[in-house]
């Protein structure tokens, strides 16, 4: 089983640190989609490698050396089973910001997270929800005013380039991450294969 949660929230830092330092994987997992590009005639960047191919690439960076002698020693004799926890657990966690974002309403979530702490209601609402989440200030400087993450934001320029935006949003400074209180999210594995992940580890 696969825990992203509690005392394995650092399996999560270690996602998002690599997502940090590989602007390829930015670009293939951050842009704006090819559909909606063509249509709005947005420029779009494209990036080389499949997403499986990152989400594989994340996952050696994660589980290569965890923590939990055990699974290393998985992930080296069947590296492809750590592929949809991966993909998965990034799923959820544009779920889980979407939501932390529906309290914020639609000017709120389109503001940088620098911006939205100098008002003192706000501030004292994101705080509150970072105990539950505290992984939103690193996904809202990604994903702030791109619609295809952050559905709450819809007054966007159609010539933005999201994928730019994702790079120049990297160092965005945000608040050391807190472990999150709620049951722990989990994927769990049979050998060779994954078993689908329930909606029980969507949290408010």
């Amino acid at each position: 089983t696969i825990h992203w949660k509690g005392v394995h929230s650092a399996r999560t830092e270690y996602l998002l640190a690599w997502y940090k330092e590989n602007d390829d994987a930015h670009i293939k997992l951050f842009s704006n989609s090819a559909k909606d590009a063509k249509e709005q005639g947005w420029r779009k960047k494209q990036s080389g490698s499949s997403k499986d191919v990152v989400y594989s690439q994340v996952a050696h960076a994660i589980f290569s050396n965890d923590k939990d002698p055990e699974v290393p020693q998985l992930f080296k004799e069947d590296p492809k089973a750590f592929i949809k926890p991966v993909s998965t657990h990034f799923s959820i966690l544009r779920k889980k910001y979407n939501k932390f974002n529906k309290d914020l309403k639609q000017l709120g979530a389109g503001k940088m997270y620098m911006e939205l702490q100098e008002d003192p209601k706000m501030k004292l609402l994101i705080d509150t929800k970072l105990k539950r989440f505290p992984w939103w200030p690193e996904l809202h400087g990604w994903w702030q005013t791109n619609p295809a993450f952050n559905y709450a934001f819809s007054t966007v320029d159609l010539g933005q380039d999201f994928a730019s935006a994702a790079l120049d949003h990297c160092n965005i400074q945000s608040m050391q991450p807190k472990p999150a209180t709620a049951d722990d999210d989990t994927h769990t594995m049979n050998y060779g294969s994954v078993v689908d992940v329930t909606d029980d580890m969507i949290v408010d």
